[in-house]
């Protein structure tokens, strides 16, 4: 069995050669978001630039799952109606979204999508502060995969051989065996290297251990919470058929009963029909 040098990896993604690949709008947006003076016309004029960007973000701004009473029509409005963070991160998913596309990863941006979903419930029947993140925290929660896919092919065949081998290993057991760390730590490197917030970067590093989120455990507790009902719900496929165990304090932390957890699945079953429109 081939195994990893954990330090090698990190030094790998510390690399900027083996981040994803991002349009060049994408790695300006992420400069300018910092500077406490830049203005919504000029994050929306960026995006904008890229035709294809803008359109997908805005295509996602107005979907259902937001359900705001008028349409947004630029993106200088979707930055002041849902925020920075939220329209950088569906910005970074547009990207995302390109990069799983291209290497044939649909099944795993149907389950990124169904999670986004599925937390973006979860965040408005606990009536949190800015659901929308957590519906942009679902969509890059596995981000890390992406990289694991594309960037490292020789890792992730070594990964899947032995997730297969074993049967009732999860890839995220396996991904710790082999490599001395997860896609959750991949992916809490790449949410650094660009930027994000805490809100995001939490749940993206912890989702398969959320009692470890410290600033962020509820919206954390949200997208683990989110992640195992969406593998329940056969929502797409992010590697493995197993159902990873649910975190007992995360679902306390939650507080939801089970007549509000039923209607939550009973809606999120009813949106995951659209999910082909953004395929």
């Amino acid at each position: 069995m081939t195994t990893f040098n954990p330090t090698d990896l990190r030094n790998r993604i510390e690399k900027l050669g083996d981040l994803p690949t991002l349009p060049h709008v994408v790695q300006r947006l992420a400069s300018m978001i910092g500077r406490p003076t830049v203005s919504t016309e000029e994050i929306g004029a960026l995006i904008e630039k890229d035709q294809v960007l803008s359109a997908k973000v805005l295509r996602l701004a107005n979907s259902p799952y937001y359900g705001f009473p008028s349409r947004i029509s630029s993106v200088a409005h979707a930055v002041i109606v849902l925020g920075f963070n939220v329209v950088k991160g569906l910005t970074l998913c547009a990207s995302a979204f390109g990069i799983m596309k291209d290497a044939g990863m649909d099944q795993l941006w149907r389950h990124s999508l169904g999670v986004a979903i599925t937390a973006h419930l979860l965040a408005s029947k606990l009536e949190i502060k800015n659901p929308e993140e957590l519906f942009v925290a679902g969509l890059l929660h596995d981000i890390g995969k992406v990289v694991l896919y594309v960037k490292w092919p020789d890792v992730a065949g070594s990964i899947k051989t032995a997730a297969q081998a074993g049967g009732d290993r999860s890839l995220f057991e396996v991904e710790q065996e082999l490599m001395g760390l997860s896609h959750a730590d991949i992916g809490g490197c790449l949410a650094n290297a660009w930027n994000l917030p805490v809100t995001l970067r939490e749940p993206i590093l912890h989702h398969h251990a959320p009692t470890l989120a410290t600033e962020a455990a509820l919206q954390t507790a949200i997208v683990h919470v989110a992640d195992i009902l969406v593998k329940g719900l056969a929502c797409g496929n992010p590697g493995d058929d197993l159902i990873p165990p649910l975190s007992r304090q995360a679902w306390d932390l939650l507080g939801l009963d089970e007549a509000a957890l039923a209607e939550c699945i009973a809606k999120a079953s009813t949106e995951f029909s659209t999910i082909d429109d953004y395929l």
